[in-house]
C-alpha cells in the first residue's frame, strides 16, 4: 500500500489535525490510526513505592529501570523505588527515543548517559550520570551501536 502524505502548514490553523482519506478501512489504516492516537499517550510520571509510601516519579528524573530479585525498580538521583510494571511493559509504553533496553534486567534513560565505553572488544559499558555503570548484554550490543550511529556518534 502506497501512502501519499500532504502537509498544509499555516498560521491560520489553531490546532494540528490529521485526515486520512482511503477507499476502505484496512488493517494498515487501523494500525496507522492506533499509532497516531498513541503519540501523546506516553505518561510523564510513574507510580513507585518506598518504605510503604507511594511516590509519583517524573520520567525526566529517571536514571534507569532495573530488575533484581524478582522485583522491578526505578532509580533516580534521589533514590531507588519499587515499581509494579514489568520492564517489557515499560519498554512498550515509554518513548523509544528517551529509553533504551540494554539487557533483560535494565532499561536506561538515554539523557542520563554520561558515555558509552567500547574499549573492551565486544562489550559495551554504559556510564550513567549518577556515577553507576551498567553492562549492555551481548545480544543488545548491535541495537546500541545502531542507536549511536543514528545519533551521529559513530561512523
Amino acid at each position: 500500500m502506497e501512502i501519499k502524505i500532504n502537509t498544509n502548514i499555516s498560521s491560520e490553523f489553531e490546532e494540528t489535525s490529521i485526515t486520512i482519506n482511503a477507499p476502505e478501512l484496512t488493517e494498515e489504516i487501523q494500525s496507522l490510526i492506533q499509532y497516531v492516537s498513541n503519540i501523546n499517550a506516553v505518561p510523564s510520571q510513574i507510580v513507585a513505592s518506598q518504605n510503604n509510601k507511594i511516590y509519583f516519579i517524573d520520567l525526566d528524573s529517571v536514571v534507569c529501570f532495573f530488575s533484581k530479585d524478582k522485583y522491578n525498580y526505578v532509580k533516580t538521583k534521589e533514590g531507588t523505588y519499587k515499581i509494579k510494571q514489568k520492564l517489557y511493559e515499560l519498554e512498550n509504553l515509554l518513548s523509544q527515543k528517551d529509553f533504551v533496553r540494554i539487557s533483560n534486567s535494565c532499561m536506561i534513560h538515554i539523557n542520563q548517559v554520561e558515555c558509552f565505553d567500547t574499549s573492551v572488544l565486544g562489550t559495551v559499558l554504559v556510564n550513567l550520570k549518577d556515577g553507576t555503570q551498567e553492562t549492555v548484554s551481548k545480544r543488545r550490543v548491535a541495537q546500541i551501536m545502531k542507536l549511536l550511529k543514528e545519533r551521529g556518534n559513530l561512523k
